[in-house]
């Protein structure tokens, strides 16, 4: 049994282009198992699904005005190719557009993958498959930065009203972009009480694709959620975005209370006042 085991890099490329204009892409992919391997390559086109950056193929249609091919001399798109074990080769990717593109982003997986005839004209071997890509995202522009537009839905606080220890604070919501090209969603998240920082969070710089929605989430944390122990007191969150995404801030705020130890002293009263109640039955049956 031979395992798959390829990769390729870089996992995802990003340009903006002119309509008319052409460029190349180099990928280096390599063999990382101990056989040799038949490989192929296509490209497909994609749009975004969901709102936590899943993509989808099977809806997606191909833009006739730009054209994909390889300048390897010797491999073509759609043609196998052998690699050795442990090795590399790199495949230079040719991006065509013509003067009619569109302005607009167009979205590609270039794909490298076992090539399945090599597999099933060999009886006696037995071979893992397996398909790796890389993203390719294309904004077609006449400026270097085009203009986007975003916008800031559902952000919500969870829970409004919180125990000084139990629970954390998770902070959620979406960013929408209401633009033809794709962008990153850089800004940041501030909590403050009484006018004063009690955490920042930086939002991570995840692409929210055109006309689409991305999940906010925060850099180097598995959620956008402040932990406790916190104070009583009214909370403030606001949420503010690159000035460039030209999306105005929002605010939210939540209640921190001493729930759990009110609750504690009422238990402690209760227990106490039985106590006492007991006794005075004892020395009055």
């Amino acid at each position: 049994m031979s395992n798959f085991n390829l990769s390729i890099s870089p996992a995802q490329s990003e340009y903006v282009l002119k309509p008319g204009i052409n460029l190349v892409q180099a990928y280096d992919i390599f063999n990382n198992s101990d056989s040799e391997i038949t490989l192929n390559t296509e490209i497909l086109p994609w749009i975004p699904s969901g709102t936590d950056g899943s993509v989808n193929y099977n809806q997606a249609v191909n833009n006739p005005n730009i054209d994909f091919s390889l300048a390897n001399s010797d491999i073509k798109i759609g043609q196998p190719f052998t690699l050795a074990a442990h090795s590399k080769q790199q495949l230079v990717l040719k991006i065509k557009t013509n003067s009619n593109t569109d302005l607009s982003d167009n979205y590609y997986t270039f794909f490298v993958f076992q090539n399945q005839n090599a597999i099933e004209s060999n009886d006696n071997f037995s071979q893992a498959t397996g398909k790796i890509g890389s993203h390719l995202l294309l904004t077609v522009s006449n400026v270097e930065n085009p203009k986007v537009e975003s916008a800031i839905q559902n952000f919500s606080i969870s829970p409004k009203i919180k125990d000084v220890f139990f629970n954390s604070i998770t902070i959620n919501g979406q960013i929408k972009n209401n633009s033809d090209f794709f962008f990153k969603t850089n800004g940041k998240i501030t909590i403050t009480k009484n006018d004063k920082t009690i955490k920042e969070f930086e939002l991570s710089p995840d692409n929210v694709l055109n006309h689409h929605s991305r999940n906010i989430s925060c850099l180097n944390e598995s959620s956008c959620s402040l932990n406790p122990p916190l104070w009583p007191g009214h909370y403030k969150v606001s949420v503010v975005l690159n000035p460039a995404l030209n999306t105005p801030p929002l605010d939210t705020s939540f209640y921190v209370l001493p729930i759990s130890p009110i609750l504690f002293l009422l238990l402690i009263a209760g227990i106490i006042l039985g106590i006492k109640k007991i006794k005075k039955l004892k020395l009055h049956p």
